[in-house]
């Protein structure tokens, strides 16, 4: 039997089982049924892990479980790399590692992890294991769930259900990669990735990321003490927000498509002087105001205050975060490329 059929055969056996209304029964597949949450995948998974809760909802405790019980912990983590009962932190382990295949992006196989959008939630609500694809529909195995055509987030059973490969309720896919079990060799490296080629979103990593940072900055965006790290986070959202807002572009804190081409209008626009191998000056933009700080961050000590329009003389130097070097006063100083621009 290889990988994915012995995954395969472990989710299997458990279609039947039933949520139970209390802490009892819990080996039972119909039992002590009811819809409390509590099942011994939630048990196990707090046993084997020390993540999650016994009545918690659990349909990743479940694809969780059917990993450990087929593969053991060591192997079962290098499969889907994290331990959780949360969807999105989930999903979002396979993002972070670019294995994540959004709906309409590419193909499923079997074995995969099904990601679904949750309208109800606003987030991605429920998840399941691919048995099947086919030209047009993909099968699935999920917890938590009922026999109901339609997506259901917390039904109380293990089901299998089947969806339209292009079916909204699908969100995408995490991508196994298999080649830990049978030994086959590392997973092949992915594609390289253009800026614009995807959607960029929080925990997406990548070059592409990177290079979204960078022109961010270059703009004057302030991404923290992290710069152009190739790491989506909380800072880099925040600019990317500020950015759509700034350009009149729909504030989702993702790097769309509409945003891309924002961006790219916003590079191409820029002066020539900006570069900073020509840059002379570093101005304050148009009514804003800024401290001047004797290093490249909001930690270091202030100075002074730099007004609109106000040009202090660029030291040929600007930090990953975007702040550039300027002389005040006869003193080396800092200040913000958010509020500031090279000229």
């Amino acid at each position: 039997m290889n990988a994915v059929d012995k995954l395969i055969s472990t989710a299997e056996a458990e279609l039947g089982y039933l949520e139970k209304k209390s802490n009892k029964d819990l080996d039972n597949k119909t039992a002590n049924a009811g819809s409390a949450n509590y099942t011994k995948y939630n048990r196990d998974l707090k046993a084997w892990t020390g993540v999650g809760s016994i009545s918690a909802q659990w349909c990743q405790a479940f694809v969780d479980w059917v990993f450990i019980k087929a593969f053991g912990l060591e192997t079962a983590k290098k499969l889907i790399y994290t331990w959780t009962n949360y969807t999105p932190t989930g999903s979002s382990a396979f993002k972070k590692r670019n294995r994540y295949i959004k709906r309409g992006k590419g193909k499923p196989k079997r074995g995969d992890v099904i990601y679904f959008y949750s309208s109800a939630k606003g987030r991605i609500g429920h998840v399941g294991i691919v048995y099947k694809v086919d030209s047009s529909k993909v099968y699935t195995i999920e917890g938590n769930t009922s026999g109901a055509s339609s997506l259901v987030t917390n039904g109380g059973g293990v089901k299998r259900k089947s969806y339209s490969l292009s079916s909204t309720y699908i969100d995408g896919y995490g991508s196994v990669d298999y080649s830990v079990v049978t030994g086959t060799g590392e997973a092949p490296a992915p594609a390289t990735v253009n800026l614009g080629d995807r959607e960029l979103s929080n925990y997406t990593e990548g070059d592409d990321v990177k290079a979204m940072q960078s022109a961010l900055i270059s703009l004057g965006y302030d991404l923290g003490s992290y710069g152009a790290d190739g790491e989506f986070g909380d800072c880099t959202e925040m600019a990317v927000r500020k950015f759509q807002e700034d350009h009149g572009v729909t504030v989702t804190g993702k790097y769309d498509a509409a945003t891309h081409r924002a961006l790219s209008d916003a590079l191409a626009g820029k002066s020539p002087a900006a570069d900073p191998s020509v840059a002379k000056f570093v101005e304050i933009q148009t009514g804003k105001k800024c401290f001047i700080r004797l290093g490249p961050g909001t930690d270091y000590k202030d100075v002074g205050v730099a007004h609109s329009g106000d040009r202090l003389p660029y030291q040929g130097q600007t930090a990953e975060n975007g702040w550039h070097r300027v002389e005040h006063k006869g003193v080396s100083a800092w200040v913000s490329g958010k509020y500031s621009r090279l000229v």
